[in-house]
């Protein structure tokens, strides 16, 4: 029956991305060769190390000049790079013009992963970086079928020893060449990597000017991010405050959304630091209680102000799906409540507060 089938395929597929997984497989590192021939080999392999840091694999260099490009020099050179340094795999570019060959040989099963990606501009410049971030990602695809035991690319022939000399034949009547092979088609692009979706959750402190310590609290949050740019909503709840002056006890909450948006300035390996603003509200709930009885307290209230803030921000890449985040920011709140008591009639302010109030926040970034 066809629902039968459907439930055995499930199961298989379960149960090979359970052997596939790093949790249970084997943790034990093997070993990639990586020739480096340039200053950009270089830091090409510091964004392939950042990439692929979830990866049992150590990344072996060895510096020299660039591998040949026809076969089966080419494969010949490969294979006497995994015996020297007795790897698994072997990787190498080569770049003519703004074109970057990223090659990925496998002597064990015979198999050549060739890719071909565009890289423009300096080395270590920002659209540089771009095209960087983009090979790395496919060294990561590449590495990660190794791992799994499923490499890419086409399986490349062994040539057999060359058979003895054949009697010389009679002249043949000239004929035209044959025509070349045909090239194969290269491989299909790696599935891409999940999207630059990411969820934030964290703790933040504040000095507000109503108390001594301020208000701590915790902060959620949601964005997207495409290339420099980043949208977020962020929202935060702080731990209820209490201020006394001797006169009167004021229990203070406060909670409050904003939306924010930033550019990164610095985008290399696994650091970002970038530079944005925002605008929200903050809610206040402030109970004011009396100590003394000649003082009357005001009544319970909750009050909305409005924020906006700038923020600079640094992220430091930890692995594949995960990142922590330290942020500073300067938030203006407007419309905040001031804080008092009612003595002999009239109205004794006890704090309104800092107009501007310093933030501080560490968050756990997770990309899903």
């Amino acid at each position: 029956m066809r629902w039968l089938e459907t439930v055995i395929r499930l199961g298989r597929v379960l149960t090979f991305l359970l052997v596939a997984s790093p949790a249970g497989g084997s943790a034990e590192p093997w070993r990639a060769v990586v020739r480096v021939s340039s200053e950009e080999d270089q830091l090409l392999l510091e964004r392939v190390r950042g990439q692929s840091s979830d990866l049992p694999v150590r990344l072996v260099v060895d510096p020299g000049p660039p591998l040949e490009e026809q076969e089966p020099a080419r494969w010949l050179g490969a294979v006497q790079l995994a015996e020297a340094h007795q790897g698994r795999a072997v990787l190498w570019f080569l770049r003519t013009g703004a074109t970057l060959r990223i090659h990925l040989a496998e002597p064990g099963s015979r198999h050549l992963f060739v890719r071909t990606a565009r890289v423009q501009g300096r080395p270590g410049s920002l659209e540089w970086s771009a095209g960087a971030e983009a090979v790395a990602l496919v060294v990561r695809s590449a590495l990660r079928a190794v791992e799994v035991g499923e490499p890419l690319g086409e399986e490349v022939t062994v040539a057999p020893p060359p058979p003895p000399p054949a009697p010389v034949p009679p002249p043949a009547p000239v004929s035209e060449a044959p025509a070349d092979p045909p090239v194969d088609p290269l491989p299909p692009s790696p599935s891409p990597l999940p999207g630059p979706w990411q969820l934030a959750v964290g703790g933040m402190a504040s000095l507000d000017g109503y108390g001594t310590g301020g208000f701590q609290g915790v902060v959620l949050g949601a964005g997207r991010e495409a290339g420099r740019l980043r949208l977020r909503l962020l929202l935060s709840a702080g731990l209820p405050a209490t201020l006394e002056d001797g006169r009167t006890r004021v229990a203070l909450s406060q909670w409050g959304g904003a939306l924010w948006a930033d550019a990164a300035l610095v985008a290399s390996g696994r650091w970002r630091w970038a530079l944005g603003g925002g605008v929200g509200g903050t809610g206040f709930a402030r109970r004011t209680e009396s100590l003394v009885p000649e003082v009357e307290a005001t009544p319970s209230r909750r009050v909305w102000a409005l924020v906006t803030a700038l923020e600079s921000s640094v992220r430091w890449q930890l692995a594949h799906r995960f990142a922590l985040e330290g942020a500073v920011a300067a938030e203006g709140v407007w419309g905040r409540p001031i804080l008092g008591y009612i003595q002999e009639g009239e109205f004794v302010k006890h704090s309104d507060g800092w107009a501007v109030r310093p933030r501080l926040s560490v968050t756990g970034v997770f990309f899903p």
